[in-house]
């Protein structure tokens, strides 16, 4: 057992692809305003399977919040209404919840080597660590400390009885429910105590295209801000060199030379055109700022010096006084009737506001 052991510490760690996409979304998402991150983001929106002395509760959890949907007995609840239920809800991940009082939790230091093995260590381990063999138990880890100067690290080991757990199992698999995640009540969002090798791939292919298109976005607006410039730049330095290869033909020259200073005439009109208009990033920040917490925007557009919201708000009438308050908006009015949204009880809106030019 101890050679390998030793072997997992030593294997060296994977080339993790999605990490270095996730890291790059991540980081051109970090120039962006808080609020237009959390748009971009993929969102998600767990529903949580509580099973208790032969009841069950239905749960939505989304951004850290969770809401009660269903508490019944386990016997009444049909594949049907279970079908019913996902259609309306669409889940990211179906995740079955035990009680806290179910796990054990222990607080475990490990050689910083482990980090790229964690389960395999503990799986060696879990004799020491606990009562059980890690045959009869579900586990997971989540690394709480390292201490690189120690080469040690601290880590928080939840584990649970496979019988308690398969029963759980079982009763999900009745009503033709698979989970993606079993977790406890009160554990931190990364716990998932189901083994990586019986977790269901559903949704990966349209998570992956989720990123794949944000950073194809995030790509061309920055590629919209600078082909421009690029463009002229690249058309002055052709014509300089036109200019260089003609200079004893005079009047050739003298034309090129028109033509370059035209090129560079347009270039200065652009220039000041994109200095007269305040940043793209500058009109996110401000209407951050001035728009509360409770709106939610479905589309932010904007075209030549207007801007145009569509979303709900808990009270729609006072946006309009707060978009004019702010520095780079004005005339702010809304271009059709205020409803109600019944589903979600907020009023939905379509407001449009001038843009204010920098002098």
């Amino acid at each position: 057992m101890t050679s390998s052991y030793l072997q997992i510490l030593k294997s060296g760690p994977r080339v993790d692809l999605s990490g270095f996409l996730r890291w790059w979304r991540d980081g051109l998402l970090a120039w962006l305003p808080k609020r237009i991150r959390g748009l971009l983001s993929h969102s998600e929106r767990w529903l949580v399977f509580e099973i208790c002395d032969g009841s069950i509760r239905l749960s939505r959890q989304q951004n850290g919040e969770i809401e009660a949907l269903r508490d019944q007995p386990l016997a009444d609840l049909d594949r049907e209404t279970v079908s019913r239920l996902l259609r309306t809800e669409k889940p990211t991940e179906l995740v079955l919840r035990l009680p806290a009082a179910s796990a054990l939790l222990r607080r475990v230091m490990l050689p910083l080597a482990a980090a790229a093995n964690l389960r395999q260590v503990l799986a060696f381990e879990m004799d020491r660590l606990t009562p059980f063999d890690a045959s009869k138990l579900y586990y997971d880890a989540l690394v709480l400390e390292r201490q690189p100067e120690l080469r040690r690290m601290w880590v928080e080991l939840t584990v649970l009885p496979r019988g308690e757990v398969n029963a759980a199992l079982e009763s999900l698999a009745a009503i033709s429910i698979v989970p993606d995640r079993i977790d406890i009540q009160g554990s931190q969002k990364s716990i998932n105590v189901l083994p990586p090798e019986k977790r269901p791939r559903r949704g990966v292919f349209s998570r992956r295209l989720l990123r794949v298109l944000i950073v194809i976005g995030l790509g061309m607006v920055v590629a919209n801000a600078l082909v421009p410039l690029w463009q002229q730049r690249s058309l002055a330095i052709t014509l300089q060199q036109q200019v260089n290869a003609l200079q004893r033909q005079s009047g050739e020259v003298l034309a090129l030379r028109e033509r370059m200073d035209k090129a560079v005439e347009i270039s200065r009109f652009l220039l000041r055109k994109k200095q007269n208009n305040p940043p793209m990033i500058n009109l996110l920040r401000e209407l951050t700022i001035a728009l509360p917490d409770s709106v939610w925007l479905e589309r932010l557009q904007f075209k030549d010096n207007t801007v145009q919201l569509i979303g709900q708000a808990v009270s729609a009438s006072i946006l309009v006084g707060l978009i004019e308050n702010t520095k780079l908006f004005e005339n702010a009015s809304f271009t059709s009737p205020v409803t109600n949204d019944r589903r979600t009880g907020k009023e939905r809106f379509v407001l449009s506001a001038n843009i204010v030019s920098e002098s």
